[in-house]
């Protein structure tokens, strides 16, 4: 049953338009919302996966309450564990994994692959659009914005506003 989820999944609702399509939008959501809740280790409510988020077979990927997966989304060799209320604007990019590269007499290409590489975001997260998170970031703390263009190359603590490449701390997040 699952490789029909995952066939309808890449094959139909992949493509469908955006959830805020004036025609389409609110079955777009709902199709795509119920195959992950399928696919997923963990899919929490008012779970939103919008155009061409890919996550692999969805094996290895847990969202909480209120996620959101911005279109275009990719995440490639990454085990990811998301809290609730994700913000994530459209083509962002989880990298992990990569190429054994460190045999000189064997061609990088012919080494094997890296295992996946794990990623926690905590509750309260909001990613701007094309960020990407490389495989040194395997923790993203609570309350984090990440900013638009932004590419993250190590562990984000609670509260911190980042940005640049290669990210980092602008400022923290606090109640003034």
């Amino acid at each position: 049953m699952r490789y029909l989820y995952l066939f309808l999944y890449y094959n139909l609702a992949f493509y469908l338009p955006k959830s805020n399509h004036p025609i389409l939008g609110s079955f777009s959501k709902y199709l795509r919302r119920f195959l992950c809740k399928k696919l997923f280790l963990k899919a929490g409510e008012k779970l939103v996966v919008e155009n061409h988020a890919y996550f692999g077979n969805g094996k290895d990927f847990s969202v909480g309450n209120e996620g959101a997966l911005g279109v275009n989304f990719k995440s490639i060799q990454r085990k990811v564990t998301i809290g609730n209320f994700l913000m994530m604007a459209e083509d962002v990019i989880f990298i992990g994994g990569g190429h054994k590269y460190n045999r000189l007499d064997i061609p990088m290409g012919h080494q094997g692959g890296m295992e996946k590489t794990p990623l926690i975001i905590e509750d309260d997260v909001w990613i701007g659009t094309r960020a990407m998170i490389l495989p040194g970031c395997k923790h993203i703390g609570k309350g984090v914005i990440i900013g638009a263009g932004s590419v993250v190359t190590k562990d984000i603590p609670d509260f911190a506003i980042v940005g640049g490449n290669p990210a980092r701390i602008l400022k923290y997040r606090n109640n003034e």
